[in-house]
């Protein structure tokens, strides 16, 4: 005897939903498409240089924070948007050059005299706090394969930097808008881990610098064998637009469990000169007072980060 058993249909439409549910969310949890929201911990090795005839540094130990958030805009079509905020902070130690405060004859000064510098000799100061901002906002598709995915990227990213000296905070700042470009390619490494390379260029679109010279105030310089005793009476600060410049960044994040990973990472910014900008300095020689208009600019300058994120991945 041949039993037939009929599913009724109420029952066949909700299997076929159930059916159609679990396979919707195997697509979204797919381990090689760009969602989740991830906190990360850092420390790294951050160096900037000023490569010139004369060249300074800053270097020290930063430590860090990210969250990174990700939102699907088109599930079917593997399209996502991405919130990205960090921060790290440390101490800076100087080394370069430091050059004395000079006056030397001018007649047509009204004391009589005109500001400049002397001879370099090296010197360094320690201490100094760093620290800088960085907010992005990115657009990306996901690729994905059997076993590889790739996920190119665009948007728009601001940074933040301060850096104090002299154990003046914020003495400089610089901010930079830039155009970020990468990919990040992914793949199993287990049945719930993943490891992934991520490659980004940033072409800096403007960059504002600012140094506050005013912080330093005044003070008085000795009398030398060729010119006579002499006050600073202060200085205003100065501005720089910068455009020319580029970061390159680059990752492993390995995934060592379902929710936690490890990346080591590296970033390098290059900014070209900004141009000749003016200050106002204040000095005076024998009971009178001159202001004189100063040039400067921000040179050409390399900044070096190596380090390690540990990152806590949300679903």
């Amino acid at each position: 005897m041949i039993h037939i058993f009929r599913v009724p249909a109420a029952g066949a439409v909700a299997a076929l939903l159930l059916c159609s549910t679990a396979a919707s969310a195997q697509t979204i949890k797919n381990p090689l498409a760009t969602a989740g929201q991830e906190v990360n911990a850092s420390v790294s090795s951050y160096t900037y240089t000023e490569p010139s005839s004369m060249p300074i540094s800053l270097k020290g130990i930063k430590f860090g924070g990210e969250y990174t958030g990700t939102v699907s805009l088109n599930k079917r079509k593997h399209w996502f948007a991405q919130a990205n905020a960090r921060g790290t902070i440390g101490d800076v130690t100087y080394t370069g050059w430091c050059s004395p405060y000079l006056i030397t004859p001018n007649s047509d000064s009204p004391n009589g005299y005109e500001l400049g510098v002397g001879d370099a000799s090296p010197c360094s100061d320690g201490g100094n706090p760093d620290w800088y901002l960085e907010g992005r906002f990115l657009v990306g598709k996901d690729l994905i394969g059997h076993t590889w995915a790739v996920s190119p990227y665009s948007g728009i990213g601001i940074r933040h930097l301060s850096n104090g000296i002299n154990g003046l905070a914020g003495y400089r700042t610089d901010d930079y808008l830039y155009l970020p470009l990468g990919a990040t390619t992914r793949t199993r490494i287990g049945s719930d881990r993943v490891l992934s390379f991520n490659v980004e260029y940033d072409h800096l679109i403007h960059g504002w610098q600012k140094t506050r010279d005013s912080g330093f105030g005044g003070g008085d310089i000795p009398a030398t064998p060729t010119a006579p005793e002499f006050t600073i009476e202060g200085f205003t600060d100065v501005s720089f637009s910068q455009g020319s410049g580029w970061a390159l960044r680059a990752s492993a994040n390995i995934q060592v469990s379902k929710h936690w990973s490890v990346e080591p990472y590296y970033i390098r910014w290059s900014v070209g000169d900004s141009p000749v900008n003016s200050e106002l300095v204040a000095f005076t020689v024998n009971g009178v007072t001159a202001v004189q208009q100063v040039g400067f600019y921000e040179p050409a300058n390399v900044t070096n980060e190596f380090g390690v994120k540990l990152g806590l991945r949300f679903k």
